[in-house]
């Protein structure tokens, strides 16, 4: 693969990982998005 092609598709891969699982969401008081989701499962 291509490096610009690998980064290209692991950047997005990597900011939606951090996006759910270490970046605290205050619409839904502060929780992290995937603790969020566990707790309603």
């Amino acid at each position: 693969m291509n490096p610009l092609n690998r980064f290209v598709q692991q950047s997005p891969t990597e900011w939606l990982w951090t996006y759910n699982n270490e970046r605290p969401n205050m619409g839904i008081g502060g929780m992290i998005p995937a603790m969020k989701q566990k707790t309603a499962a």
